[in-house]
């Protein structure tokens, strides 16, 4: 029951973010997503672990009949859970508490590897 709520939870998230325009960003798409994840989660996954998952999500939130499907952008998508990876277990705990801290932590975190 935890999975389809997870699952519909990041496809809701998903579909919203591509509504408001985000999905010129796809790093604002990843984030979320993310954040869907590890807000449900007890403790960090692997990199590889979160990309399957990503790509998973991204492909559940892509319409079949959508004419334009992005393409998931992995190498963006590991600079995203890096920038997750990076935080440290406190920034990590706190950003647990909800999506919004999540995605504000997580971006930082982001913008600051620029």
């Amino acid at each position: 029951m935890k999975k389809v709520m997870l699952l519909l939870a990041a496809f809701a998230a998903t579909g919203a973010g591509h509504a408001e325009g985000e999905s010129d960003d796809p790093a604002q798409g990843y984030i979320a997503n993310l954040c869907t994840l590890v807000t449900q989660e007890k403790s960090s996954g692997t990199v590889d672990s979160y990309i399957a998952k990503l790509k998973a999500l991204d492909a559940r939130g892509q319409s079949p009949s959508a004419q334009e499907k992005p393409e998931f952008d992995e190498d963006e998508a590991r600079t995203v859970i890096a920038a997750w990876m990076n935080l440290s277990e406190d920034q990590k705990k706190e950003a647990r508490q909800s999506q919004e801290a999540c995605q504000n932590a997580t971006l930082d975190e982001y913008q600051s590897q620029d």
